[in-house]
C-alpha cells in the first residue's frame, strides 16, 4: 500500500475518533446534571395549575381547581384535600434529577415505568394542565424508596412520555391512585366543649339522651337511668358525643343515589351552649353506613353566661385617686378563655357547614357509628 493512501486512512481514522470523542462529549454535557429540576419552570407556574390528571392502569383520577377550591371529578366534583394537591404540585416542581438510568424499554418494567396500557405496568403518569398549557408538566413515575440520608425524601425512577431515558429522581412526590384518597375527609369537627345535649333516636323509638350543664363541665350525664343501675363507663358516655363533634367520611356520592327512605337507621341532634343544631341521618346499605348531615341556628339554644363577681378592690378602679396621690385607671380584667361563639359566628358557621354537606351523602366509618348508636342499656349496669 502507497504511503500516501496509508496517511490517508490515518487522517480518516483520527478524524473519526476525534468526532465520536466531540459527539460523546456533546450528549453527555446536554444531559441534566444532578440537582438539576426535572421541570425547571414549573415551579413559576404552581399558582396557574388548574387541573392535575392521574392515570394508572386501571383507572384515571382527576383534580379540578374550582373558584372556591379543588374537587375531584370522579367523586362527582367533591371537594378535594386542598393540603395534598398542593404538595404535589409544588413535588412535582421541586424534584431534582440525581442520575440517569437505562434507555432500553425491555429493562422499563424493573423501574416500573412501563407504558400505563402494557401488561403488569405499576407506573403512574401524572399530567400538570394550566390554562395556556394542557401539559404543563408530564412524567412517569416508577418504583418508589426512602432517599439516603434523608427519610423525609424518596428516590424516585421517572422518565418523560416519548423519551426513552430514564431518571433516578429526588424528592417529595406522594401520589394516591384511589380517587377518594384525594376527598376532603372532615364532615364534622367541633369543639366537645361547645355541645350542651345530645339525643338519639332508634328506628325502634329507643332514644338516648346525654346533656351537661355547664361548658366547663367535663362529663356528660345519662337521663333516664333506671332504678338500680348506674353508668357502667363514664368513657363511654362521653364517647357518643366526642364521636359525633368529629367525623370523617370513607366515601361520598350525591345524596340522590343514596335511598334514606328504604331502611333508616339511627338519628342523632346535637344542640350547642351557643345556638348551633345539627342534624345527622343514617342509613344501613352493606357495606356502608351512609349518613347526611344538615345545621341550623336557634337563638333559644344560647345559655345566658354566668354574672361575673366584682373584683374586691372594684372601689378603687373608677379613677380615684389612690393614698399615693396617683389617679389609677380602670383595670381592665381579661376574659375567661372559651370556645363559645358568637351569634353571627354561629350563623355564620351554619351557613358554611349547610353550604359544604348539602346534597351529599357520606359514608361513615362502622366504628364510628357504632360509638354514636349506643342504646342506654348499652352504658349501665347493675347497682353492686
Amino acid at each position: 500500500m502507497k504511503s500516501k493512501t496509508i496517511g490517508l486512512l490515518a487522517g480518516i481514522t483520527i478524524v473519526g475518533i476525534l468526532l465520536a470523542v466531540f459527539a460523546n462529549r456533546e450528549t453527555s454535557t446536554s444531559l441534566p446534571q444532578s440537582g438539576q429540576l426535572v421541570f425547571p419552570d414549573l415551579m413559576s407556574l404552581v399558582n396557574d395549575v388548574n387541573e392535575v390528571v392521574i392515570e394508572t392502569k386501571d383507572q384515571t383520577m382527576t383534580l379540578v381547581r374550582g373558584e372556591q377550591t379543588w374537587s375531584v371529578k370522579e367523586k362527582s366534583g367533591y371537594r378535594a384535600d386542598v393540603e395534598k394537591v398542593k404538595n404535589l404540585i409544588v413535588g412535582l416542581a421541586d424534584l431534582r434529577i440525581h442520575e440517569p438510568k437505562t434507555k432500553n424499554p425491555e429493562l422499563y418494567d424493573r423501574l416500573g415505568l412501563q407504558d400505563k396500557d402494557q401488561e403488569g405496568s405499576t407506573s403512574k403518569t401524572v399530567t400538570v394542565k394550566t390554562t395556556d398549557n394542557p401539559e404543563a408538566a408530564k412524567l412517569v413515575l416508577g418504583n418508589q424508596r426512602p432517599a439516603k440520608g434523608n427519610p423525609r425524601m424518596s428516590d424516585i425512577y421517572v422518565r418523560k412520555p416519548g423519551d426513552p431515558q430514564t431518571w433516578l429522581a429526588i424528592g417529595n412526590v406522594k401520589i394516591e391512585t384511589v380517587p377518594g384518597e384525594w376527598l376532603d375527609k372532615e364532615v364534622i369537627a367541633l369543639p366537645t366543649k361547645r355541645v350542651h345535649q345530645v339525643t338519639v333516636t332508634h328506628p325502634s323509638g329507643d332514644t338516648l339522651h346525654l346533656s351537661k350543664g355547664k361548658p366547663e363541665d367535663l362529663d356528660f350525664h345519662l337521663d333516664a337511668i333506671p332504678a338500680g343501675y348506674k353508668v357502667s363507663s363514664q368513657f363511654n358516655v362521653n364517647n357518643v358525643v366526642g364521636t359525633l363533634v368529629q367525623l370523617s367520611l370513607e366515601d361520598v356520592k350525591p345524596q340522590a343515589e343514596v335511598d334514606f327512605s328504604g331502611k333508616p337507621g339511627v338519628s342523632a341532634v346535637l344542640e350547642t351552649f351557643d345556638g348551633l343544631r345539627l342534624h345527622v341521618q343514617t342509613t344501613k346499605q352493606e357495606p356502608n353506613v351512609w349518613g347526611t348531615f344538615s345545621a341550623e341556628f336557634d337563638a333559644n339554644l344560647i345559655q345566658p353566661s354566668e354574672p361575673k363577681p366584682e373584683p374586691e378592690d372594684s372601689q378603687k378602679t373608677d379613677g380615684a385617686e389612690t393614698e399615693k396621690g396617683e389617679k389609677e385607671t380602670d383595670v381592665q380584667t381579661p376574659e375567661k378563655d372559651t370556645l363559645l361563639k358568637k351569634p353571627e359566628e354561629v350563623q355564620q358557621e351554619v351557613e358554611a357547614l349547610n353550604q359544604r354537606v348539602k346534597g351529599w351523602a357520606y359514608a361513615l366509618p362502622s366504628f364510628r357509628v357504632e360509638n354514636f348508636s349506643k342504646l342506654t342499656k348499652d352504658l349501665i349496669s347493675k347497682e353492686e
